[in-house]
């Protein structure tokens, strides 16, 4: 029986100027610790990664293993240079983290070789911490296919893989020759329900972040294989995650609504209009 986690994929608060923000952070952290979710990624695509130092990424990490005490945390390490990773790696360790995720390299090409012999430095120097791949090409430029992945699978410390946009038809092939144990996880928030069909554990939800009541009452539904509560709660889903549409800028905007002050953005990523900010309002009741 899958587990269907839900992992949320946790913004970050900046100030007006594009400064972090670790008191509005904090705030979203809290939200994220209270939610009913299983667990938290920090510093991954939803977090802004690209646009943090190395000083700010450490300091996000020590604070989330403080606020979610309760749940796992997964620190994302990755960057382009395994000088970056490495010292990301030491301050996930420093900071209480017991998992982190690795995105595979990026920016310049490497071949399957390559990105195995970067993950095979990165477990040996993670020994003692669950590493999770992190794959996400169309992010990356760097492909892993199942051949790649089956490799990496059998290196000390590599527990389990998240999968960014890609099918649930390649999840299932990737389950097909995977131990059991070894975790999949996608990032499509709306495949949550018939991701568990296709062989993944659970789900890395960035809207979880923002609305995570619907996804907390899909889990619950999966464990008791309810099939009309899971086809009602689909349709929550779906709205939830067309209205958010990926956008850290919007997961924000929900906090603001439900009051908590978050505030603006680094990243050049485009501030809901006021048609999205009246639907992201009417649904802050209902799912926030």
């Amino acid at each position: 029986m899958r587990s269907h986690d839900i992992i949320t994929a946790v913004p970050l608060s900046f100030d007006q100027s594009g400064g972090l923000d670790l008191d509005g952070s904090r705030r979203i952290l809290e939200y994220v610790a209270a939610s009913g979710v299983q667990g938290a990624l920090v510093l991954g695509t939803t977090g802004e990664f690209p646009a943090l130092s190395i000083e700010e990424r450490n300091a996000v990490a020590r604070l989330s293993v403080e606020i979610l005490a309760g749940v796992r945390v997964i620190v994302h390490v990755g960057a382009a240079s395994r000088f970056e990773v490495s010292q990301l790696i030491r301050g996930a360790r420093d900071a209480g983290a017991t998992e982190i995720a690795v995105l595979t390299p990026y920016y310049l090409p490497a071949t399957p070789d390559e990105v195995y012999d970067f993950f095979r430095e990165v477990a040996s120097e993670a020994a003692g911490l669950d590493v999770y791949v992190y794959m996400f090409e169309a992010r990356t430029g760097i492909p892993v296919d199942a051949d790649l992945l089956v490799r990496l699978a059998e290196l000390p410390g590599v527990v389990g893989v998240k999968v960014s946009g890609e099918s649930l038809d390649l999840i299932s092939s990737f389950r097909e020759r995977l131990p059991e144990g070894f975790r999949i996880y996608t990032g499509a928030d709306g495949d949550f329900a018939r991701a568990g069909r296709a062989g993944a554990d659970g789900v890395i939800s960035g809207v979880a972040s923002a609305f995570a009541v619907p996804f907390v009452a899909m889990r619950d539904a999966l464990l008791a294989d309810d099939t009309g509560r899971i086809a009602t709660l689909q349709t929550d889903i779906d709205e939830v995650v067309e209205a958010v549409d990926g956008s850290p800028a919007r997961m924000r905007a929900v906090h603001r609504l439900a009051g908590r002050p978050v505030g603006g953005k680094r990243m050049p990523i485009p501030e809901p209009d006021a048609e999205v900010l009246a639907r992201l309002e009417r649904a802050v009741p209902r799912f926030h």
